[in-house]
């Protein structure tokens, strides 16, 4: 049985408003990496916005049902195939796409931490 976790209205609508600046995010850096990758079709914000949305959901499903290694295998194998089939790239071309993205991710935290002069012990994952 799952667990209700929000106590009030407030608490879902600061959920949601969370959840969609982290679907801004991913859609941005998502983007870029896209951008590398000549052959990738459907590129414009909304389609890759959709991607983004796509992806968090199947994370969220498969880690409902799964646990441990294997939820993370079964999410990236099937966010992989939603890039690939979303962009009209190949697999393997999702996998370096999905590296690329995370790896300005980390890139961009970096240098936000650098600039406000902020130790990054963890981060934010």
């Amino acid at each position: 049985m799952i667990k209700m976790i929000f106590q009030s209205f407030e608490e879902v609508m600061w959920f949601l408003v969370f959840y969609l600046i982290v679907l801004v995010i991913m859609a941005i850096f998502l983007s870029i990496a896209l951008s590398f990758f000549s052959k990738a079709k459907n590129t414009n914000f909304g389609r890759v916005f959709l991607t983004a949305f796509l992806i968090t959901v199947t994370f969220a499903l498969t880690f409902l049902y799964l646990e441990g290694w294997l939820a993370w295998l079964v999410a990236l194998i099937l966010t992989w195939i939603i890039i690939s089939v979303s962009h009209n790239v190949g697999l393997l071309s999702a996998i370096v796409i999905t590296v690329i993205a995370f790896l300005i991710y980390v890139l961009v935290v970096i240098l936000i931490a650098a600039l406000l002069h902020v130790t990054i012990d963890i981060l934010p994952f």
